[in-house]
């Protein structure tokens, strides 16, 4: 059976230790996993622990590959996944690193999406058309994004952010011509993802006020 010949603490990583057998680098594992574990030097493993410790050594690495990536801003399991995915990491490897995500309540597709609102609506603010395409692209169900927009972001509350954007680009086009000033803001607001009808009445309302 292989024996362990040297424990390492990794140098980047000093949460991980490299184990080696028979002189050569098996696997790493969390140094508190390696306590549990109880291994120590000249300790003889069998295939299967050695299999077994190897699953963990790869769970273990992509569940802190993936908090790295949530620690930036929210995630929706579907970013999670193709994260993990674009990195070469395996089916099986990836659902259970996505069900210790939704056990600790790090993942919650719910709560991702009212976040993403929240943005679109105060700190970058986005017309319910682009919110809706963002979020269905993000894997969230229809049914979620559905009721979220229906609960929170009614026609009134769009012509009410359209108007905060057009305000904002209209005070660097107020020396344009009246037909310039239409066309530009109609391009913004387009490009923010609100509806024609937001858009047309928006402008129509900020024109007849200037």
């Amino acid at each position: 059976m292989p024996k362990i010949t040297a424990i390492k603490l990794q140098k980047n990583k000093i949460e991980f230790s490299n184990i080696f057998l028979d002189g050569k680098f098996a696997f790493s594992l969390p140094s508190i996993t390696l306590v549990k574990a109880g291994l120590k030097e000249n300790q003889e493993l069998s295939s299967e622990e050695v299999n077994s410790f190897i699953k963990e050594s790869d769970f273990s690495h992509n569940f802190d590959r993936a908090l790295k990536f949530l620690s930036f801003r929210p995630r929706s399991e579907f970013e999670i996944n193709e994260y993990l995915l674009r990195k070469g990491v395996g089916e099986e490897t990836r659902k259970i690193v996505l069900e210790k995500l939704g056990q600790f309540k790090l993942l919650d597709d719910e709560a991702f999406a009212k976040w993403w609102l929240d943005q679109c609506s105060g700190f970058r603010p986005k017309g319910s058309c682009l919110v809706k395409f963002e979020l269905q692209r993000k894997g969230i169900k229809k049914e979620i994004v559905e009721s979220l927009m229906a609960e929170n972001r009614s026609t009134t509350a769009d012509a009410l952010l359209a108007e905060k954007v057009a305000l904002k680009k209209l005070e660097r086009l107020k020396n344009l011509p009246t037909l310039e000033i239409k066309k530009k803001l109609f391009s913004s607001l387009a490009q923010k993802g609100f509806s024609f009808a937001v858009i047309e009445e928006t402008v129509a309302k900020l024109l007849k006020k200037g």
